[in-house]
């Protein structure tokens, strides 16, 4: 399972930062990948997502279903795979920030910041095994499963290495400033609300170990831009 959570400030009430959310067709296309959404109801939506790195391109169809919520506090959602095989759950929690506190400031994930991704793969008999690469291959392995975790081992780094790339690319198009704040001059002069959105990935079938070693280093990245860019719209409509 892969989970992660991203917090950002919005100088923004929250009753508007609820609206918004709600709404799903408001921010859908802040998500990395995004093709398309189809609204079934204020509960349903279906949504298809596009991976694309390197070589590997591939759309995904996934049913997302808003199964608890109160308005301006918090919605919890699950997550089904129409077309793979994978299953999760998230929430977007909503609080106020008090006057008079700093905005907070967005720190690397691995350094203590707001910004975790997980993923542990499970071996067999459901022990946690260590990514490929990390320790000798163990005794009396096959030479298929020796392939095969060679194989993993490549394509993680390729997809790594692309990731970090594409950070990298974010980071010098992104306007200058500190990251994580206010706008200018908007700190302390008005409300301001917390944004907290969490989100557990649990993919399927014989190839979930090596799927949830590729998906680990792209779902953080997605989860920060999506935070950072419902922050950017919302804020933009104050000014």
């Amino acid at each position: 399972m892969i989970e992660i959570d991203y917090t950002v400030e919005i100088a923004a009430p929250i009753d508007e930062v609820w609206t918004y959310l709600w709404n799903i067709p408001n921010w859908a296309h802040l998500m990395i990948g995004f093709q398309t959404v189809k609204v079934v109801d204020e509960q349903h939506s279906v949504w298809t997502l596009k991976g694309d790195v390197g070589v590997l391109s591939r759309e995904v169809d996934l049913e997302v279903i808003i199964d608890e919520w109160e308005p301006r506090s918090f919605l919890n959602f699950t997550v089904n795979g129409l077309t793979e095989q994978i299953a999760g759950s998230g929430t977007f929690g909503i609080g106020e920030v008090p006057d008079g506190s700093a905005p907070a400031q967005a720190v690397p994930s691995g350094q203590g910041g707001s910004v975790s991704a997980q993923a542990v793969p499970s071996g067999p008999g459901g022990s946690a095994s260590a990514p490929a690469g990390t320790g000798a291959s163990p005794a009396g392995e096959s030479w298929r499963r020796r392939l095969g975790r060679r194989w993993a081992e490549f394509v993680f780094r390729v997809i790594t290495k692309s990731a970090r790339r594409q950070a990298g690319q974010r980071t010098r198009n992104a306007p200058t400033g500190t990251p994580n704040t206010a706008p200018a001059g908007a700190s302390g002069s008005g409300p301001r609300s917390r944004l907290t959105f969490h989100l557990e990935v649990s993919p399927g079938g014989p190839m979930a170990p090596m799927i949830e070693l590729l998906m680990s280093p792209l779902l953080e990245p997605a989860a920060k831009d999506l935070a950072v860019g419902i922050r950017t719209e919302l804020e933009g409509r104050e000014q």
